[in-house]
């Protein structure tokens, strides 16, 4: 997919898409006020509920499309970003991010998308899927390495539970950028994602 391609796409996306789920929810919701029957509000209330699921769902389709328009910015206000879209779309969570002083502001390229997109699907676990309240998400130097961590305070998931395809693509995107990844989780005690990223030769210069 060319870049002009996927920019058509996130906007029509965008501007068409999203727009028709918003009218079909308004309009639902007008049918619910004037149902008579019980039976039929609840089903038309579940139809408005599946359709703002769908919503929501297209929307981190458009963010996940547009991120990598962001490769030529700064990488830590890239992250905050993605942080303050996070938190858009989980009001109920507190999701705080602690930046160290030595980690470089310059872009990161492609890098720096792949570490975008294991934070962004740490955030969307632990949004969907932790039952978290607190998420924190840090990013600090090691020598010539990146360390980031995205903790949750969740239910985490213990050995006889799957944590889902998540971790498998998280560990995929490390392994492409020479990256160590790990995730540290049990039942009840939240969830830390790990990862050490070797730096692009010249970004610390």
């Amino acid at each position: 997919m060319t870049e002009a391609e996927r920019k058509r796409i996130t906007r029509d996306l965008h501007d068409g898409v999203l727009q028709d789920f918003s009218y079909t929810t308004a309009a639902i919701g007008m049918m619910v006020l004037q149902a008579k029957d019980a039976k039929l509000r609840e089903q038309l209330q579940a139809a408005v509920e599946a359709v703002r699921r769908g919503a929501q769902g297209l929307r981190e389709v458009v963010n996940d499309l547009r991120l990598e328009d962001e490769e030529d910015r700064p990488f830590p206000e890239i992250v905050g970003a993605l942080v303050r879209r996070s938190q858009t779309m989980a009001q109920r969570v507190e999701i705080s991010l602690e930046v160290g002083e030595q980690v470089p502001s310059a872009p990161l390229g492609e890098t720096g998308t792949q570490v975008l997109r294991i934070i962004q699907e740490a955030l969307t676990n632990a949004r969907r899927h932790s039952e978290a309240t607190r998420v924190s998400v840090s990013l600090e130097m090691d020598r010539s390495d990146l360390l980031v961590e995205v903790s949750d305070d969740g239910r985490g998931f213990g050995s006889e539970s799957s944590p889902g395809v998540g971790p498998s693509s998280m560990h995929e995107r490390a392994a492409l950028i020479g990256a160590e990844h790990e995730i540290e989780s049990e039942g009840e005690q939240g969830t830390r994602v790990r990862l050490r990223v070797p730096l692009p030769q010249g970004v610390l210069e």
